[in-house]
């Protein structure tokens, strides 16, 4: 199996730039205030958006999970494969959740009582580990497709479990906040 080889420092600085810089610009995005002036039209059209983030974090959770089974069968290659597309999957949620947030106002939970304890439950740990498994995930890829098993086995220990949380509960957290959405 041919690796590629990639220079270890410039991908640890990689990994903590990106890792430093996702959190800080979702931060940011509840801190400017929403596009003005889109009309309702387009509004309704941006709402479509969460939905299309639930299936991006169920397909990607798709990925690990059969991505887990492979690798528990020896097929180094189609664990390889399914973990680029879980990690394509996620960036492009990422992109998809800035666009919506830039362009909407945070939606509040309307649910009371012992339901909103459980949604407040799930999107804490939710944002929580989701900022912990950028790290995580990056490292445990690099890892593994620098050749670093060793390496790779020690954080995925830790990354895959935490990894397959992230991406079902952003589909809980979807399926508890959408009936709250205006459009």
């Amino acid at each position: 199996m041919n690796t590629p080889t990639a220079n270890p420092k410039a991908v640890q600085r990689f990994v903590w730039i990106v890792s430093i810089a996702i959190p800080l610009v979702v931060t940011a995005l509840f801190l400017i205030p929403p596009a003005e002036g889109l009309s309702e039209d387009t509004l309704r059209k941006v709402y479509w958006l969460p939905r299309l983030n639930a299936m991006l974090n169920a397909t990607a959770f798709t990925c690990l999970l059969v991505s887990f089974l492979s690798i528990k069968k020896g097929n180094v290659q189609r664990h390889r494969a399914l973990n680029t597309a879980a990690l394509s999957l996620s960036a492009l949620f990422l992109v998809s959740y800035v666009i919506f947030h830039l362009l909407t106002e945070s939606t509040r939970f309307g649910g009371e009582g012992l339901i909103r304890s459980v949604y407040l439950f799930i999107l804490v740990t939710h944002i929580l580990l989701s900022i912990a498994i950028v790290p995580l995930a990056l490292f445990s890829y690099a890892r593994g497709l620098m050749g670093d098993v060793a390496k790779h086995r020690r954080i995925a220990r830790i990354t895959m479990p935490m990894w397959l949380y992230v991406t079902a509960t952003g589909v809980l957290v979807y399926l508890m906040i959408a009936p709250y959405y205006p459009h």
